[in-house]
């Protein structure tokens, strides 16, 4: 059976697109059929898979038919990634489907999910890269998913973006049905963890305030800074390709066995 999974959160910044792009190559690299589905303006998974994206069309990328262009479908805009995975572009202009989709009087919410039913079978694992916002993308985004992450840095913002976004899919459940939620730390040093030596510090209580605050949600698994992931962006690499042994990799790697390939 297919598994849908959606990042989220209300905040840019978050390092949403890092984990959904890395966690979806290691997943295809185990030898899964992987569809990536990019829904930010910034187009950072689409540029990661598909190379230079600035040149499409709209008509070859997902605003195609969130616009609802009657003849256009989720099939004729999935490309093939040199990555092992397929992917559906976004577009700058992705505004654009915001206005187009909060204009629409009934089912707006459910476009993307129609158009994930008629490919679904072709996949085993979808993922889905919604914008830092909280919008009709983001809820298109939740409609079709098994499971939503919601990556957070270690701050009180980012906290509260964090909460504003829990509130947000609590809201939508009752219209679409429960959902799996995991909050993931990202960005955080391991000496700030229970234990490490920082642990006692100002972020230290932080994490130990998230715990407390995300409880049951809050993944154990935590993601340390890195800017290997950043170079490996800058050369149009995951960070499994770039430095495979890199702690950030080993620990996408965990995330993606517990939390994904588990479900």
């Amino acid at each position: 059976m297919t598994k849908v999974f959606a990042f989220t959160n209300n905040k840019g910044g978050t390092g949403k697109s890092t984990l959904c792009s890395n966690s979806a190559h290691l997943v295809a690299r185990n030898g899964a059929r992987v569809l990536v589905i990019d829904m930010t303006s910034q187009t950072t998974c689409s540029s990661l898979f598909l190379g230079k994206v600035d040149a499409l069309d709209e008509s070859d990328t997902i605003l195609a038919f969130l616009k609802k262009r009657p003849d256009k479908h989720i099939e004729e805009v999935i490309f093939e990634s040199p990555k092992g995975l397929d992917a559906v572009s976004a577009h700058v202009s992705m505004a654009e489907a915001v206005t187009q989709l909060s204009s629409m009087q009934m089912g707006k919410e459910g476009v993307l999910n129609r158009e994930i039913e008629r490919i679904k079978d072709q996949y085993d694992y979808i993922f889905i890269d919604s914008p830092g916002d909280l919008n009709e993308l983001t809820a298109n985004a939740l409609v079709p998913a098994d499971k939503i992450f919601i990556p957070t840095r270690l701050n009180r913002t980012d906290f509260q973006c964090t909460e504003t976004t829990i509130r947000f899919i609590k809201e939508a459940e009752h219209f679409i049905g429960p959902r799996q939620v995991k909050v993931l730390i990202n960005m955080l040093d391991d000496r700030y963890l229970p234990g490490g030596i920082w642990s006692s510090s100002h972020t230290g209580e932080l994490y130990s305030q998230a715990q407390k605050t995300f409880a049951d949600v809050l993944s154990p698994v935590t993601i340390p800074d890195s800017t290997d992931i950043r170079t490996a962006f800058d050369r149009g690499l995951t960070i499994v390709e770039y430095k495979p042994g890199e702690a950030a990799a080993k620990r996408i790697q965990e995330l993606v066995n517990r939390e994904v390939l588990s479900v």
